[in-house]
């Protein structure tokens, strides 16, 4: 055992504390369902240099784009979070994807990420299954993985100050996917 090693699940309990304090349910519910499934399998590496507060809000924020997109969209949204706007920040730009779901997505990605010259410094992906009422709204995230499932990224790449390069890479982004559900 290292020293390091309750910094995870104490990291963890934090984020997952913050979606409890902040949030009513049942969408406190829903989310640390999700934030659990995201995080299930992270490497500690990649949450030492990370905080509570921005993990929180990068989930909250995957959250609300999920909720945003019906089942059967594909989008990508990259940006830069601010403390002031957002409520989270990170020193590199953010990439979120929902997709349905579909063989391929990872390597497809990384390979769009190589094509441009990006380093993806974290990413968090995978497919997940959520309950829709009528109206879309997510009412539940399955236990099992029956039904349509989406795909979920969270990723950062070198912080991108040019709007026509955030562009190209969610362009070439949604280019690709679009040609995997094409296949």
């Amino acid at each position: 055992m290292t020293t390091r090693d309750p910094i995870v699940p104490v990291l963890l309990e934090k984020v997952y504390a913050l979606i409890a304090e902040k949030l009513e349910m049942p969408q406190q519910s829903l989310i640390t369902q999700l934030a659990q499934r995201l995080f299930a399998n992270i490497d500690d590496d990649d949450l030492l240099q990370r905080n509570e507060s921005d993990m929180y809000g990068a989930t909250l924020s995957l959250w609300n784009h999920l909720s945003d997109v019906k089942i059967s969209d594909i989008s990508v949204r990259v940006f830069n979070p601010k403390l002031s706007q957002d409520g989270w920040q990170s020193t590199h730009t953010v990439v979120e994807i929902v997709t349905p779901d579909s063989p391929f997505l990872v390597d497809s990605v990384k390979m769009a990420l190589a094509r441009l010259d990006m380093t993806s410094h974290f990413m968090l992906h995978g497919p997940h299954c959520f309950g829709r009422n009528e109206s879309g709204e997510i009412i539940s995230v399955c236990e099992s993985n029956a039904g349509m499932q989406q795909t979920l990224f969270h990723f950062e790449v070198d912080h991108l100050n040019d709007k026509v390069e955030m562009e190209r890479l969610q362009n070439e982004l949604l280019i690709v996917l679009q040609d995997i559900h094409r296949s």
